[in-house]
């Protein structure tokens, strides 16, 4: 009888996963772009409720647009239409060189205007935060909520890393003293996430998960699905993914107290990509700030588990 039960069990699971990756296979039929008055091409996908109030999904680092499914169900209840681009160089959108955050509140202006968004809510997860801050500052007049899941620190404010990934500790110190070198690690993790997971070296790495991340990820259609958004974001290669590194490295050059559009921050203190003390700094500087901070939530667990109440805040 156990056996028949683990069966059903890894069934279900893996009806689960088919589904969650033909949704985000789907999404990447039916990508979009804008043409910025430059000539680059901005790739983005929608999901949700077409007719619905607008959402822009920023996804993490590195990952893409089709990280924006896990919102799709969700928004479709609650009448949102989610509009999830690829960032400059990640995905299919163009590599744009060395860029600020700044910039990218002006990219979302042309694309906002594009699609004929007068207001829109904003949702940024884990590398993704900073870019919904920026939208927060730069763009006010037509952003109404955001939302900082898991949110990348301005690390350059931050004299200790210790308690930061051990894998974002790593890249730090390879940016820092052989730069060059980044691109090319980039290009080695896309050899090992191609591995098999349950054996070495992914095996290692999803050790190093917190059980509670572990658990949310195959709840969520399992770890295929979202190895399937990072291989997307990193499909053009190394200079991408390390320009939208070096954003998060550098000074922002965001005024943090002139901040005037809400914005509610999302964090678990189980986090083990970025601490929760980070994340309370940050959030202590912003005058219009709400915190929901999750004592049994770790940095994948937490937007896959709060999504509802995430998603009923900014609609």
């Amino acid at each position: 009888m156990q056996e028949i039960h683990g069966v059903a069990a890894k069934l279900s699971r893996d009806i689960s996963s088919c589904r969650a990756y033909a949704a985000a296979a789907m999404s990447e039929m039916d990508e979009q772009y804008w043409t910025a008055p430059d000539g680059r091409r901005l790739c983005y996908a929608e999901y949700g409720d077409p007719a619905g109030k607008p959402l822009l999904f920023f996804h993490g680092w590195p990952s893409s647009r089709l990280q924006g499914w896990i919102l799709d169900e969700e928004a479709k209840r609650l009448g949102l239409r989610i509009i999830s681009p690829d960032r400059p160089g990640m995905g299919r959108s163009d590599y744009a060189g060395k860029r600020t955050l700044a910039q990218w509140s002006e990219t979302i202006r042309g694309l906002s205007d594009h699609l004929e968004l007068a207001e829109f809510r904003v949702m940024g997860v884990s590398g993704g935060g900073p870019y919904a801050l920026a939208c927060a500052a730069w763009l006010p007049d037509q952003t109404k909520r955001v939302a900082v899941v898991c949110g990348a620190p301005p690390l350059v404010e931050f004299k200790d890393h210790s308690d930061l990934m051990w894998t974002y500790r790593l890249l730090l110190k390879i940016r820092r003293h052989a730069p060059g070198v980044l691109g090319r690690v980039i290009g080695l993790s896309r050899r090992i996430s191609d591995m098999p997971s349950n054996r070495p070296p992914m095996s290692w790495i999803l050790k190093s998960v917190p059980p509670e991340d572990r658990d949310a990820i195959e709840g969520a259609g399992g770890y295929d699905t979202f190895i399937g958004s990072f291989h997307e974001g990193i499909r053009q290669g190394g200079p991408g993914v390390v320009a939208d590194a070096d954003v998060y490295l550098n000074d922002w050059q965001l005024d943090f107290s002139s901040i005037r559009v809400p914005v509610t921050f999302w964090h678990g203190a189980l986090d083990r990509n970025i601490p929760i003390r980070m994340a309370r700094e940050v959030a202590a500087k912003v005058p219009t700030a709400t915190t929901h901070w999750f004592e049994d939530e770790g940095h994948y667990s937490l937007p896959l588990r709060q999504l509802t109440p995430i998603l009923e805040d900014l609609a």
